[in-house]
């Protein structure tokens, strides 16, 4: 999973009429990492603090005392593409459908599993702010950190060079699907890589030695013959 700490500084509004409901939803994500949260009751009390905060991400219910969320949802994407999640009870196909419409990324019915809502969270988070993407945790014991171009291997530091960088960028912000190698030609050398084949598989066998306990038979970065490379992530939960 992708450890992107500025995430973590995001604000996020929750907006629920339910106090209790309310306040769980924050402790979930509170206990996730997650430090600046905001909450409001209303639809009145949502908008004004929309209007006062820099909001990065919006956790609405549709049915508020003074409205519906969809309101805040149109009126949010008057001027802003931040991301926006329902989370309500009204679960036929048409609300779900309204909800869309109007902008929301996306829709999570009541009642819901706090680990369900985290991985939608960070998941629309991560591909929203992928520029804050900074370190990824392949496992439990082996990790990449783009900031300080550092692969860390049970507790051991090993630095990368800045092809490898920029291969490994790549590869994160695809994890766990095929990157063509056409792809990472682009991003390591531009638009001419006549002739590159061999050089980037001396790349890759070199972020091997230093991601895999086995470069020769690699669990993490994996060729997909014909077609590429992927990065598996699997650390476990």
């Amino acid at each position: 999973m992708y450890e992107n700490k500025q995430l973590y500084e995001k604000k996020i509004l929750i907006v629920d009429d339910d106090p209790k409901l309310n306040q769980t939803i924050k402790q979930i994500l509170m206990l996730n990492g997650f430090k600046h949260l905001s909450s409001a009751y209303t639809l009145a009390e949502a908008l004004d603090l929309w209007k006062l905060t820099h909001f990065d991400l919006i956790i609405l219910d549709i049915m508020l005392p003074d409205g519906e969320g969809y309101q805040l949802a149109k009126y949010i994407r008057q001027d802003s593409d931040i991301p926006i999640i329902f989370l309500t009870a009204k679960n036929n196909p048409e609300d779900e459908i309204s909800g869309l419409a109007c902008g929301a990324d996306d829709y999570i019915t009541k009642p819901f599993l706090p680990k369900n809502l985290i991985y939608r969270i960070t998941a629309l988070m991560n591909r929203v702010y992928k520029n804050c993407m900074n370190s990824l945790y392949l496992n439990d014991t082996t990790s990449i950190d783009l900031t300080n171009a550092l692969v860390t291997k049970n507790n051991q530091e090993v630095s990368l060079t800045p092809t490898e960088l920029r291969i490994l960028q790549k590869l994160m912000t695809n994890q766990n699907q095929i990157v063509s190698m056409d792809s990472l030609f682009d991003v390591v050398w531009g638009g001419n890589h006549v002739g590159y084949d061999k050089i980037l598989k001396v790349h890759i066998r070199h972020i091997r030695e230093k991601i895999e306990d086995n470069p020769s038979q690699p669990i993490f970065l994996k060729t997909i013959r014909g077609l590429g490379y992927k990065l598996n992530v699997i650390r476990s939960e």
